[in-house]
């Protein structure tokens, strides 16, 4: 990569550099007075910084983690949080080639970012993240395509749907006691100021079944008392859903004290100004629940419904997606128990008894004629 250094002079007190490199003609200042500091920035700052910003070409040779930090800034749409798990990857795996990159390469990363855990996470964390920048590199021919496959998980969750019993439990326990109450709030001798919203937001989570992220979003300029919904911004699927909500939760909603009504509806902006207050309420309560819980509260109690109708209910993308967290609650079938068996049983004839003592299963003979 060829470049000459110009000393101070003319252009100003700095040693001046130019040259040409793949991403064509340049010319900057290095901002250093001495010839070995203007040597060490372009050969440690300005060249590094230049080839990563250059998108290679088709066929070049591209190492995986060049290929996330351009997958990144392809993908605005991307969460911090799925951000940082590429980043993670590519960490791991480092500048391998993509072409030479495989499926193995993959699940050693799984070993070492997430040791011991359960197959989803790491399919989660990991498998996917990196097959979604492969996939990236072979968009732009920088590899072949290849399918990966992630680890087997069953098809069916785990944990078990919340239930209203364990609900109301927990609204019952969700006021913070005093030590617990922040001082501004003693000072002007209040309690939980925050004990509405509490209670609101459980309501929202059950009714609906929405991911705590999406019911912290909601906005009052998207609720709609009069209609009974609420609208919700759905990142997976870009759009605005309006979902339902009972006359109960429009009441409470009316009645918040929230005067202005405007801006966000929860004082939360995250999950973790969530789980604080309730890991409280659930160790008083006695009792085990997350957000998610209510989630396949909602896909268990729409069994009966059509997979489209309950997806748009629970604000699913994909109706398969919904399989996932149905519980079986199995319904006895009308006129079938084993009752019917004893019944049976001692309705039929019993068999004659054999000379032996015990019974003849052979049917008994005709008896001869006189």
């Amino acid at each position: 990569m060829p470049y000459k250094l110009f000393p101070p002079g003319r252009r100003g007190p700095c040693w001046y550099v130019r040259g040409t490199d793949s991403g064509g003609e340049f010319e900057f200042s290095t901002q250093q007075d001495t010839r070995r500091a203007a040597e060490k920035w372009v050969e440690e700052v300005l060249l590094p910084g230049r080839a990563r910003r250059r998108v290679p070409g088709a066929g070049e040779v591209v190492g995986f983690a060049t290929a996330a930090r351009h997958y990144i800034a392809a993908k605005p749409h991307l969460s911090k949080q799925d951000i940082r798990k590429v980043q993670a990857v590519a960490a791991e795996i480092g500048e391998v080639d993509c072409r030479t990159l495989t499926h193995a390469h993959l699940v050693a990363a799984a070993g070492e970012l997430k040791p011991g855990r359960a197959a989803s996470t790491q399919n989660r964390f990991v498998i996917g993240p990196g097959a979604a920048v492969l996939h990236y590199a072979a968009e732009n021919k920088w590899c072949d395509y290849q399918r990966i496959k992630k680890f087997e998980v069953s098809r069916k969750s785990n944990r078990r749907p919340a239930t209203p019993k364990t609900m109301a439990a927990l609204v019952r326990h969700l006021e913070d006691p005093p030590e617990h109450v922040a001082p501004q709030w003693k000072a002007q001798g209040l309690g939980d100021v925050h004990l509405p919203y509490k209670k609101l937001l459980l309501a929202i989570l059950f009714e609906t079944g929405l991911r705590l992220g999406h019911a912290l979003s909601i906005e009052w300029e998207r609720i709609f008392l009069a209609d009974g919904r609420i609208g919700v911004d759905v990142p997976k699927s870009d759009e605005l859903a309006l979902v339902p909500i009972s006359p109960v939760t429009v009441t409470m909603l009316a009645n918040m004290p929230d005067e202005e009504k405007t801006g966000r509806l929860f004082p939360w902006l995250t999950s973790s100004g969530v789980y604080p207050w309730l890991k409280r309420a659930k160790k008083r309560a006695g009792v085990h629940y997350t957000p998610h819980l209510s989630r396949h509260a909602l896909a268990t109690a729409a069994q009966d419904m059509p997979d489209k109708k309950a997806a748009e209910l629970g604000v699913w993308k994909d109706p398969r997606s919904l399989h996932r967290y149905q519980h079986v609650k199995p319904e006895a079938i009308p006129g079938r128990h084993v009752g019917l068996i004893f019944d049976l049983a001692e309705q039929l004839e019993e068999p004659p008894i054999a000379s032996d003592g015990l019974r003849d299963a052979a049917a008994p003979e005709k008896k001869k004629s006189a």
